[in-house]
Order: structure tokens, then C-alpha cells, then sequence
């Protein structure tokens, strides 16, 4: 039976690192979530970066953060790298001295002498820098805000805007078919994470927001108690939750090496929508283990007492006990059954795999899968057709949202 489901979990796009944990996989009561490389895509585009000090020009700027950037494995770190090479100043991390990386906060280093911090607002007072001696600019359209010090003084200031993975809303949804709870954690800020929240139509049950790793760990501990939890996550930040959760799941393609070790299940996709799924093949698991354990002894036991009420026939009781063997075994590998309901709406063949969805998610008689493969589908025109494809609250100041 684990072989069944671990072979069925593989070409799912799942690794699951034991059969304890397909256990509690099935006993999941809630979900949370990290915000930036999971529920949203992680490829960030600047949409501003300017200096603010009259010392220091947008070319030199954007060479020091470029340079220093380009040893942090952070989404936002590629962003602004392609970006200083957009306009032709080429990054040397070579000449990048002491580099240190605070999670939740931002990331330190000295080039040609200069102390240069860049990150959050939460790093201003490492660098000595007082509250009130720049300004936290409004964000809108859910953007991320940062800054640049050299030493305590405030040079520079830049934001990245991010959106939500495809299939993201379609997660969440099932998830709350299966009677599971989701949540945001968010490093971000509210701003951008009650951003995510409406562009996915206010799927979550709760966002918290401005969590530093440490919080995001104790937020999850007290998740725990109210039932099984898992945490997906990608990055450094998500490392300790994910060790601390009862199911950690880790994104394998855009996660990072620590998140990957700290998790119990790797996603080896960056498609959400495999997390339900991954809960589904872990509870038909479960139930099957159970029907093959009841089978086994139920048969046994009536053997038992053709034996003990006179009817010893030894043929019998070594007929029942191969024959439930046999049963037992193709009881499991019904797990790796599957069809078109299972695989979400794709369709197999010769030629690669077709991912076929409807415009109107919401409209249950328009996910018709043969109208759609007819192309007839009455809410779904031929461009619009799907193309082929062949493939509780911790710590200062975290907020939290509910849907409501």
C-alpha cells in the first residue's frame, strides 16, 4: 500500500519523505501558506528605483544593490539585478565584502568601502537609522517597498510588484472542499498581502501579514493545536515553520536548499494545485489501509472459527490466506488508477498532455470536459481554450485579515 501511494505521489509531482507523513498528510486540518514564491509567482518587475540623496546617483545606486544583490538567492534579489542590467550596469559580486543576510528583514554587504544595507523597513534600526528619518511611501496595487542605507543614512528607495500563481485560487478552493482551513503568511507588508487576498477573491480564512521567520515558527505551533497542520513554503525565511509544523511542504523547483531539507513533503512542480491533491491520494490511502486490515481479519477470523468449531480443513485457511493477499494487493493498486476526474482536467494521449479548463471556473455546468475537448463549450470560445502543454497572532506587529 505506501508503495502504491509513493508511486502514485512520484508521478503526481510529489516526494514524500516517509510513510509517517502520508499519515498525518491525511489528518490535515489546516493549511497555511507563504505569501511571495508560493501562493504568488516570485518573479517580481521594478516599477520604481530612485536615489534620495544627492551624494549618491541612480548609477552608482543601482551598482552597489545589483552587486550585493546578486549574492542572495531571494526572488526580489533577480528582479533588481535584470533590472541594473536593463540599463546596462552589470553587477561584480566579486567586489562584495562581509555579505549577511537577515531573514524577514533584508541583506548586508561592503563594496569599496561602503556599508550598504538594503530591505524592508524592519532594517532601519540595524543600521543605526531612526524611525522617522525617511518616509515609507504608499504602495499601491499591493507593491513591495524597499530601501537602501549607506551606514545609517538613508540613499535610496525602490519597489517590485509580484501576482498570484495560475491555479492558486483553484488550490485554496478545494482545499476548502476537503473541509481544510488555508492561511497567508506573510513576511510582506499588509498592503501586499491583503493584495494577494483580493486577487484571489478572498479565498483565505485568515492572512497575517509583516511575520518575521521566528513568528511565522510560533504562529504554526499554536495552528497545531487546533489540529494537523501543514505549511508550504519555499524560501530561508520559511525554513523554521516548516521544521515545525506537523507537515511541511516544500516548492522544489523555486525553494530553496534549507526549505527543501526542513520539509517532509517536496513539491517538485511550482502548480499548487498538486497540495489538495497530495491530501486527496494521502486520505484514499488511509482508507484503504483500513478496508485491506478489515478484509484480512475479518477473513481470518472466520477461518479461525470453521477451525475451532470442528472444520479444521487446512486447504481452506491456505486458499484465505493467499486469496486476501491477493485481494489486499489489488485493493492498493487501485491508488494508481487514473482518470480524468482525478487528474483536475487533463487529458492524456499519444501527443502530450492537454490542460483543459473553462473560462468560468465558477459555472459547474461549463466544466463539461467532452463540450470542452468539442471546443463547443458555451463558456469557453477557441482563445480562450487552455494551450498545450507537455509536461491567534506572534511577535510585534504581525497583522491578520480575515476574509470576511
Amino acid at each position: 500500500l505506501i508503495f502504491c501511494a509513493f508511486s502514485k505521489a512520484a508521478t503526481t509531482g510529489l516526494l514524500v519523505k516517509g510513510g509517517d507523513y502520508l499519515e498525518i498528510l491525511a489528518k490535515v486540518k489546516m493549511v497555511a501558506l507563504d505569501k511571495t514564491g508560493t501562493v504568488t509567482r516570485g518573479e517580481f518587475t521594478v516599477t520604481d528605483f530612485q536615489s534620495i540623496c544627492d551624494d549618491v546617483s541612480l548609477g552608482t545606486l543601482l551598482y552597489w544593490v545589483s552587486s550585493i544583490e546578486s549574492k542572495s538567492s531571494h526572488p526580489m534579489a533577480a528582479a533588481l539585478v535584470d533590472y541594473a542590467r536593463s540599463l546596462a550596469i552589470e553587477p561584480v559580486p566579486e567586489n562584495v565584502e562581509d555579505f549577511q543576510n537577515f531573514p524577514g528583514e533584508g541583506i548586508f554587504g561592503k563594496i569599496h568601502g561602503n556599508v550598504i544595507y538594503i530591505g524592508n523597513r524592519r532594517i532601519g534600526p540595524r543600521t543605526g537609522c531612526s524611525k522617522d528619518s525617511i518616509a515609507e511611501a504608499k504602495c499601491t496595487g499591493g507593491k513591495t517597498r524597499g530601501y537602501v542605507y549607506l551606514g545609517a543614512t538613508p540613499v535610496g528607495t525602490f519597489s517590485l510588484s509580484d501576482s498570484c500563481r495560475s491555479g492558486a485560487l483553484e488550490a485554496i478552493k478545494d482545499l476548502k472542499s476537503l473541509g481544510i482551513k488555508s492561511f497567508i503568511l506573510a513576511g510582506d507588508s499588509h498592503a501586499a498581502a491583503l493584495y494577494a487576498q483580493d486577487q484571489l477573491d478572498h479565498a483565505f480564512d485568515m492572512v497575517y501579514a509583516e511575520l518575521l521567520p521566528q513568528h511565522k515558527e510560533e504562529l504554526v505551533e499554536l495552528l497545531k493545536k487546533d489540529g494537523a497542520t501543514a505549511m508550504v513554503g519555499d524560501g530561508i525565511n520559511d525554513a523554521p515553520a516548516l521544521a515545525a509544523v506537523d507537515i511541511g511542504i516544500s516548492m522544489g523547483i523555486s525553494g530553496s536548499a534549507l526549505a527543501m531539507e526542513s520539509g517532509h513533503v517536496i513539491l517538485m512542480s511550482n502548480d499548487i494545485r498538486k497540495i489538495p491533491k497530495a491530501i486527496k491520494l494521502a486520505r484514499k490511502a488511509s482508507t484503504k489501509l483500513i478496508q485491506n486490515v478489515t478484509l484480512s481479519v475479518t477473513v481470518k477470523g472466520a477461518v479461525l472459527v470453521l477451525a475451532v468449531a470442528g472444520y479444521p480443513l487446512v486447504w481452506v485457511a491456505v486458499l484465505t490466506d493467499v486469496g486476501t493477499c491477493l485481494v489486499v494487493i489489488l485493493n492498493s493498486m487501485l491508488l494508481l488508477k487514473n482518470n480524468l476526474e482525478e487528474e483536475g482536467g487533463f487529458w492524456k494521449s499519444k501527443y502530450g498532455t492537454f490542460s483543459l479548463s473553462c473560462k468560468k471556473d465558477e459555472d459547474k455546468e461549463a466544466l463539461n470536459v467532452k463540450n470542452c475537448r468539442s471546443r463547443c463549450c458555451e463558456a469557453t470560445s477557441a482563445k480562450d481554450m487552455a494551450s498545450t502543454s507537455l509536461q491567534g497572532q506572534t511577535g510585534p506587529n504581525p497583522c491578520c485579515f480575515s476574509s470576511s
